[in-house]
C-alpha cells in the first residue's frame, strides 16, 4: 500500500501567506475599530444631548486705558456669537459706535449669555 504524500506546490504556499495576511489585517481592523466605533457613538451621544438653555443678558463696563474692542469681546464673547468679528459688531451697534475707537473712562453695554436666568 502506497501512502498519499501530500505535494504543496508554490501556489498553495502563496495562497495561505495571502489568507495569514487578511487573517490578521482583519484582527488588527477588528481591534482599532471597536474602540474607534465606541468613540464616535459616544460622541454622537453627546451630540445629541439637549444643552441647557441660554439666556442674554447685558453688563456695563466701564472702559480701561489701553483697552480695545478685541480684547473686551475676548473677554465676553460666549459660543452663541459665530465670531469674534460679530461679537464686536453688536457691541458697536448696542453702543451706537460708528468706528472700532473706544476711550478711557467710556462706558460700554455688553452683552453675553448664560445659562443662569436671572429675574
Amino acid at each position: 500500500m502506497k501512502k498519499n504524500k501530500r505535494n504543496y506546490s508554490s501556489t498553495d504556499k502563496s495562497g495561505k501567506r495571502t489568507q495569514k495576511k487578511y487573517t490578521t489585517l482583519l484582527l488588527l481592523l477588528l481591534v482599532l475599530g471597536v474602540p474607534c466605533a465606541a468613540l464616535l457613538t459616544t460622541q454622537v451621544q453627546a451630540e445629541n444631548r439637549p444643552k441647557a438653555p441660554t439666556y442674554k443678558y447685558y453688563t456695563s463696563i466701564q472702559v480701561e486705558s489701553g483697552d480695545t474692542l478685541w480684547e473686551i469681546a475676548e473677554e465676553y464673547r460666549t459660543e452663541e456669537y459665530e465670531d469674534i468679528n460679530s461679537y464686536i459688531e453688536e457691541v458697536k451697534e448696542i453702543n451706537h459706535l460708528t468706528s472700532s475707537h473706544i476711550t478711557d473712562g467710556m462706558y460700554l453695554c455688553i452683552p453675553y449669555y448664560t445659562t443662569e436666568y436671572k429675574a
